[in-house]
């Protein structure tokens, strides 16, 4: 009795081995591009009876039988999947829901059994940032300012650069001179919007001493004396109507 369970047991343990063989990865993808799942089974020359894929716990989306070729699955997927000899799976066309777990079962002409899965996180285009000024105090001799960038997306992160003060109009590694255009009255600083797949830049212009230009599709400069302004006379209007 103890040596029929010994022997079912390290059948179970065979049979997850075979199962792990591959491990689990990661992917990216964005809205509207492709993505390739390629499983790291190219060393294995084996004859592959069967080989299955799936989005989730229980989608399948493709199957590739020996013999009958390929077969996809009607579903979110139509016209956007295809299956190369290798086991290689492509999606087209990616939308943000297709952000999920992708998983493959093989089995060769023996029976014996391979696993692959891989998790694909889609992500929009980041957009051009909206960027502004608020002046917090002006002053002829000191701009105290916020500046701000923001983008209507989730998973992104911003960078501000400062702008270059100095720049070279000509020089060469032979000579001993540094030919230098400045230009204190004028200033641009440029956010950077960033996810995994993308990213995007808008600026901001200062004006000696504290006049702040958007690009085009940014909102304009804005100081908190005047922001304050408009809410009092918005607030005096709903009263006196």
């Amino acid at each position: 009795m103890a040596t029929g369970l010994a022997a079912e047991l390290l059948f179970i343990f065979s049979v997850v081995q075979a199962r792990v063989q591959a491990a689990s990865s990661q992917a990216v993808g964005v809205v509207g591009g492709v993505v390739y799942f390629s499983p790291p089974l190219q060393n294995l020359t084996t004859t592959y009876h069967q080989s299955h894929w799936y989005c989730g716990s229980s989608l399948k989306v493709a199957i590739h039988e020996y013999g009958r070729g390929v077969r996809y699955l009607e579903g979110p997927f139509k016209d956007r999947l295809e299956l190369f000899p290798n086991n290689t799976l492509k999606i087209s066309c990616l939308q943000k829901n297709d952000s999920n777990t992708y998983s493959m079962y093989m089995e060769d002409m023996a029976g014996k059994e391979y696993y692959y899965s891989v998790y694909l996180k889609v992500y929009d285009v980041v957009p051009k940032p909206t960027v502004r000024a608020i002046v917090n105090r002006d002053n002829p001799e000191h701009c105290d300012v916020t500046l701000e960038c923001w983008v209507q997306l989730e998973d992104v992160t911003y960078e501000w650069m400062p702008p270059s003060r100095v720049i070279p109009v000509g020089s060469n590694s032979t000579s001993s001179t540094l030919p230098l255009s400045f230009n204190p009255s004028l200033e641009t600083y440029t956010c950077r919007a960033s996810n995994p797949v993308s990213s995007s830049s808008a600026q901001l212009t200062r004006r000696h001493p504290c006049s702040w230009t958007a690009e085009s599709s940014a909102v304009p400069t804005a100081t908190k004396t005047s922001m304050m302004l408009l809410g009092h006379i918005l607030l005096l209007f709903f009263t006196l109507h």
